[in-house]
C-alpha cells in the first residue's frame, strides 16, 4: 500500500513538471522534503542575488526618464531581481525598501512575463506563480516584463496612502532601471486589463509599467541648473542601494538648523529639474513622473526663520511668512508620537487642484508618495532622517500655518519632518588610571595597566604616548572600568612621561593622564671594555650577571 500511495505521488509530480512551462530562465526551488513542500516545488521560484548598483542616489534622480520603445532583448533574472528588490523588498536591516508609516504594504506586484504571470514574494525575495501563458499584451507597449502594480483594499482601506506606496515603488523602479540600462514608464491606461489574469475582487489594478531595453539609448550632458538663491544642485557619495539600505525613519530630532546646501538638495529632489539634459528627447527631465505632465504640486517647506515655497522652474525658494511655524504646523496634523517642531525642516507637498483634475486623483496620491520617496532617499545621502505623516486634521489652519489661507485650491497631502536624528547627552569618560613600573630597566618589558570609566557606560577605547616616539593608537574597545594591559620595552635608558587619554564609542574624549618612568641602562653593559672582557672569557658571563644584577 504505501509503495502504491507513494508511486501515485511521484506520477503527480511528474505531471505537473509537464505541463509547468519551461523557460530555462528561473531555476524551481529544490526542497529538503518534498512532501513538505510539494506546493512550493509547483509554483515558488526563487531570484538570483540582486546586483549591486553603485550609481549615486543624485545621478539616479537625474537620469530618471520614461522610455515607451523597447528593443527584443531579454531583461536577465539577475536584472530583474535587482529590480524587484529595489522597489519592494527588505534591505539589510530588515526594513521594506519603501516606508508606509502604518506598515501596511498593500502593493501586489504581479510580473508579467512571456511564460507566465507570477507574484512577487519580498519575505524570500522570489516569484509565485500565478497563472500560466502569456499576458504581455495588457496595458500599453510592448516590452519584454510588464510589472502590474494592484491596490490590495484589505490590507489597506485609504487609496491615498495605498497609492503613496505604489509611487514609492515606482521612483525605484525607474531609478535601478535606468542604473541597469533598461528601461520603464509608468502608465495608467488600460490598468483594468489586469482584471484578466483573475485577480481576486480585493485587489484594484492601479499601474502598469513595462520594462525592457530602450530602443534609443541612453545619451546625457551635464548642463547645471540656473544658478538662484539655492546652491547648485550636487553628487553625494552614497549609492541608491546604499539610500535605500542605510534610510533611517525617527520620531525625534536634533533641533539644530540644516545648511543651506542640505535644505536646496531637499527640497531639489522633491520636485527638482534634472542637471542633466537628455540628448535624445531633448529636455530635461523632472525627479518624478506626473500624470499627463501635469506636475500640479507645490511645494513649501518650513524651518526656524520661516516658511518658503520652491519654483522649480529656477531652482529657487521664495518666503511666503517669516517666523518659526513648525509648531502651528504640528497641531494641524496627527502626529501621534512624532515630534515634529524638533525637525530642522519640514516639507509639505500641495495638490493645486486648479491644475490637477480629480479625473487623476488616484495618479496624485501616486505622485505624492514619489515625491516623499525622494525625500527620504536624498536624507540618507546626507545623512539625515526622516518620517511621513498623512493625517491631516485641519486643512485650513495648515494652510495659515504656511500664509496661504486664501488659497483654498491647495491640499496638502503630506507632512515630511527633516533633521539630524536626536541625540542624548554623551558624558565623556574618566581621564585613565595608568599603573605599573616607574622605575625599570631599558630593553626589559614591562606591562602597564590602563582603566578609564564611562558614565554613559560606553566602550572605551586608549590613546597611549610612552614618551620614547612610540604611540598606542586607539587601542580598543574596551569595556568601561575594565583593566587593559599593554606590553611596552624601552630600548633606551632615560627619563619618559606616559600619558594616555580615553574616548568613548560615541568620541567623547577625556583630559590626559600621566605617569613618570625612569629606565637606567646598568653602565656596565655599557662599558667597552666590560664587552671586550666578555668576548674573550664568556663563561664568566653568569658570574658577572650576579655580581652586577644584569
Amino acid at each position: 500500500m504505501t509503495k502504491i500511495i507513494f508511486g501515485i505521488l511521484i506520477c503527480t509530480i511528474l505531471i505537473f513538471a509537464a505541463v509547468l512551462p519551461v523557460t530555462g530562465e528561473l531555476p524551481k526551488i529544490k526542497p529538503k522534503n518534498a512532501i513538505e513542500n510539494i506546493n512550493l516545488i509547483m509554483d515558488e521560484y526563487p531570484l538570483p542575488p540582486p546586483i549591486s548598483v553603485d550609481m549615486v542616489l543624485e545621478e539616479s534622480i537625474c537620469r530618471r526618464m520614461s522610455v515607451r520603445s523597447f528593443t527584443g532583448e531579454a531583461v536577465t533574472d539577475e536584472e530583474l531581481s535587482t529590480i524587484l528588490w529595489a522597489a519592494y523588498g527588505y534591505t539589510e536591516n530588515g526594513n521594506r525598501s519603501i516606508f508606509n508609516p502604518d506598515g501596511t504594504y498593500s502593493t501586489i506586484i504581479y510580473v508579467i512575463r512571456s511564460d507566465a504571470t507570477y507574484k512577487y514574494v519580498p519575505e524570500n525575495h522570489s516569484l509565485s506563480l500565478f497563472k500560466s501563458g502569456n499576458y504581455l499584451h495588457l496595458g500599453q507597449y510592448t516590452s519584454p516584463i510588464k510589472f502590474g502594480l494592484v491596490w490590495d483594499m484589505n490590507a489597506e482601506s485609504d487609496e491615498l496612502r495605498g497609492m503613496a506606496d505604489i509611487g514609492m515603488i515606482g521612483q525605484d523602479i525607474y531609478f535601478d532601471a535606468n542604473a541597469l540600462d533598461l528601461g520603464t514608464v509608468t502608465t495608467g491606461l488600460y490598468v483594468e486589463d489586469l482584471y484578466e489574469l483573475g485577480i481576486p475582487s480585493n485587489e484594484k489594478p492601479e499601474i502598469i509599467m513595462p520594462l525592457g531595453h530602450p530602443s534609443s539609448p541612453y545619451d546625457f550632458t551635464y548642463d547645471p541648473l540656473p544658478v538662484s538663491n539655492l546652491p547648485a544642485v550636487i553628487d553625494n557619495t552614497i549609492s541608491l542601494e546604499d539610500a535605500i539600505n542605510n534610510r533611517q525613519i525617527i520620531d525625534l530630532w536634533d533641533d539644530i538648523p540644516l545648511s543651506l546646501l542640505e535644505q536646496s538638495q531637499l527640497i531639489w529632489s522633491s520636485y527638482g529639474y534634472s542637471y542633466l539634459i537628455d540628448n535624445v528627447n531633448s529636455k530635461r527631465h523632472r525627479t518624478l513622473p506626473s500624470a499627463i505632465g501635469y506636475y500640479p504640486f507645490k511645494i513649501f517647506a518650513a524651518n526656524h526663520s520661516g516658511v518658503y515655497q520652491y519654483f522649480y522652474n529656477t531652482h529657487s525658494i521664495t518666503e511666503i511668512l517669516q517666523g518659526d511655524q513648525r509648531e502651528e504646523i504640528k497641531n494641524c496634523v496627527e502626529y501621534n508620537n512624532i515630534i515634529i517642531d524638533t525637525a530642522s525642516f519640514i516639507i509639505i507637498p500641495c495638490l493645486d487642484t486648479n491644475i490637477g483634475s480629480s479625473q487623476y486623483q488616484r495618479f496624485w496620491y501616486y505622485e505624492n508618495g514619489a515625491i516623499i520617496h525622494n525625500v527620504l532617499l536624498e536624507t540618507a545621502a546626507l545623512n539625515l532622517s526622516a518620517n511621513v505623516i498623512y493625517d491631516i486634521s485641519n486643512e485650513a489652519g495648515l494652510r495659515s500655518a504656511l500664509g496661504i489661507s486664501s488659497q483654498t485650491n491647495l491640499v496638502p497631502l503630506s507632512v515630511v519632518p527633516v533633521g539630524n536624528p536626536f541625540t542624548s547627552p554623551n558624558f565623556p569618560p574618566e581621564k585613565p588610571d595608568i599603573d605599573g613600573t616607574t622605575n625599570g630597566k631599558a630593553g626589559t618589558s614591562y606591562t602597564y595597566t590602563f582603566n578609564s570609566v564611562d558614565p554613559d557606560g560606553d566602550d572605551v577605547y586608549y590613546y597611549i604616548k610612552w614618551g620614547d616616539g612610540q604611540t598606542e593608537v586607539w587601542d580598543g574597545p574596551h569595556g568601561t572600568g575594565v583593566d587593559v594591559d599593554i606590553d611596552h620595552t624601552y630600548a633606551n635608558q632615560g627619563a619618559f612621561t606616559i600619558e594616555a587619554k580615553a574616548k568613548d564609542s560615541n568620541g567623547a574624549e577625556s583630559g590626559w593622564s600621566t605617569l613618570q618612568v625612569t629606565m637606567p641602562l646598568n653602565k656596565v653593559l655599557i662599558n667597552p671594555l666590560f664587552l671586550r672582557l666578555l668576548e674573550r672569557f664568556p663563561y664568566a658571563f653568569p658570574i658577572l650577571r650576579y655580581i652586577f644584577r644584569l
